[in-house]
């Protein structure tokens, strides 16, 4: 069996003895240049393992001996599951990791931003002592909006209480008990967007969700309210944000994602003072990392042995 790591994924000794053990690898360690040159890395594979870049049918097509699709992440909307589930390819990803490492993160992006971490280094880099250029905001005592209550909503919303904010939610399913039980308060999508002083977003990227933050959204929000953004690129409306950070109709917004990545470099956002901006990072600490290449190569190692897991497309298993 053939086994092609396609893109750079957190891959350790441990784990190359793992796959080498099921079959022949090859790990390819740079982003491919083109959709060609991953096609041609992939076309002889029985088991692709891949990170961030995308597998469409084209790809999928070009690879006859491919079975299984090992994504090293948790979302698959970068995967056309329609073509594979067609050519009897299982899609698995990782589905529960990095819960700790991107809810931190939000408070990352969040501390940056109220307290101008950010502006005082870059300042202070150029000479610029002065502490009256950096009054902030503290989040004791504010209202963080949390927009999804799964593992990493509810992960966030621990430490927020751990800062004594207020915490307002929307969830798919909310319950008097469920709220009880996490201590918080649900309410609709307006009035956590009107009574907020952060929004943070923690919702899968669905034809439901694709722009559920723009214009309408976002004029809801308080004019000294801060937009974090750790989930999908999508789930924001970017023009609508940028417009809205022009306009000072919001106060500022920490992004880890956007709508296309890599972010291009005539992003108005870049010019901007008043956003935090980092290359989909969230997830990335050194323990979450081992964790996704951990269930990454579990899945493969569970398909050799004929009881996939973690399957993203389980009707392909019913053919």
């Amino acid at each position: 069996m053939k086994i092609v790591v396609a893109d750079p994924i957190f891959l350790t000794e441990e784990y190359k003895k793992r796959l080498e053990a099921l079959g022949e690898l090859e790990i390819h360690k740079n982003v491919p240049l083109s959709h060609d040159e991953f096609t041609e890395r992939i076309k002889d594979a029985e088991v692709v393992i891949v990170g961030r870049y995308g597998v469409d049918a084209k790809a999928i097509s070009s690879a006859p001996k491919l079975k299984l699709i090992s994504l090293w992440q948790t979302g698959f909307d970068n995967v056309d599951l329609e073509a594979a589930t067609e050519l009897g390819v299982i899609v698995s990803n990782v589905p529960s990791y990095a819960f700790d490492s991107v809810a931190e993160f939000v408070f990352a992006l969040s501390l940056n931003l109220l307290r101008k971490v950010h502006l005082a280094d870059m300042n202070l880099r150029e000479g610029l002592f002065d502490w009256r250029h950096y009054v902030g905001n503290q989040l004791m005592s504010k209202t963080i909006g949390v927009l999804g209550t799964g593992e990493i909503g509810k992960r966030v919303i621990q430490i927020a209480q751990g800062f004594n904010m207020n915490v307002l939610s929307v969830t798919a399913h909310p319950s008097p008990e469920k709220a009880k039980a996490l201590g918080i308060k649900f309410v609709d999508l307006d009035t956590l967007l009107s009574e907020s002083d952060i929004v943070t977003l923690h919702v899968p990227l669905t034809p439901e969700t694709e722009h559920m933050i723009s214009h309408r959204e976002l004029a809801k929000m308080k004019l000294t309210a801060i937009l974090i953004n750790t989930a999908r690129g999508k789930v924001v409306d970017e023009a609508a944000l940028i417009e809205a950070l022009k306009e000072k109709k919001i106060a500022g917004a920490g992004l880890d994602v956007f709508e296309k990545e890599p972010l291009p470099m005539n992003s108005p956002l870049l010019m901007m003072d008043n956003v935090v901006l980092t290359p989909h990072i969230a997830f990335l600490s050194e323990e979450s990392l081992d964790e996704c290449t951990y269930i990454s190569v579990e899945n493969v190692e569970m398909f050799t042995k004929g009881k996939p897991q973690n399957v993203v497309n389980p009707s392909v298993l019913k053919g």
